[in-house]
């Protein structure tokens, strides 16, 4: 009799434990193509003059090239969830998780060419981004209007080997709005 009733005890202790939670990941939604060019009504040499004198991003170095074509500048934001999607993971956006669990960093390097036509300038603004989990040393590398699909390492059993991760879009829409009022 209390071999069964040992036997009862058991069975009811571990069926009453949690089953172990699995890891969802969960990638984000597609975005339409952001429009990262626009027409303004300057001279290059007066673009980039006016372009010099705004604040930008708080105080941040413009690098201008000597054909005076492109400028570029680099921010290495600590609100990494403001700048890219890379999804969820279960109910936790993924940039988050990787900052929680391994520790990560955001490298944004941004681009601003100006291309004459006519009596007007052709502005593009591109931005570069480097998604780093600091404890694996995995990089995501992925552009303006492009995605990166990378292969996790060691992904849980039966999940969902690959991860993607997009711009939001916030640096370049910023800086557009930026740039249309020296007009």
């Amino acid at each position: 009799m209390p071999k069964i009733y040992l036997v009862i005890c058991t069975i009811l202790v571990f069926s009453c434990q949690e089953s172990l939670q699995e890891n969802k990941y969960t990638p984000p939604a597609e975005k339409e193509f952001f429009n990262n060019k626009f027409y303004i009504n300057l001279e290059v040499n007066e673009f980039w003059t006016r372009t010099s004198k705004i604040n930008l991003l708080d105080n941040q170095q413009i690098n201008f090239d000597k054909s005076n074509k492109k400028a570029s500048f680099v921010i290495n934001p600590k609100n990494i969830q403001d700048y890219i999607d890379c999804g969820k993971m279960n109910d936790e956006l993924y940039v988050n998780y990787i900052q929680r669990i391994f520790e990560s960093s955001l490298i944004i390097e941004t681009t601003i060419e100006a291309t004459p036509l006519n009596n007007s300038l052709e502005i593009e603004i591109i931005s570069n981004y480097q998604f780093t989990s600091i404890e694996t040393g995995t990089r995501w590398n992925f552009a303006t209007n492009e995605s990166k699909l990378i292969l996790v390492g060691t992904p849980a059993y039966g999940a969902e080997p690959y991860r993607r991760c997009l711009s939001k879009n916030l640096m370049e829409s910023n800086l557009i709005n930026a740039l249309k009022l020296i007009e």
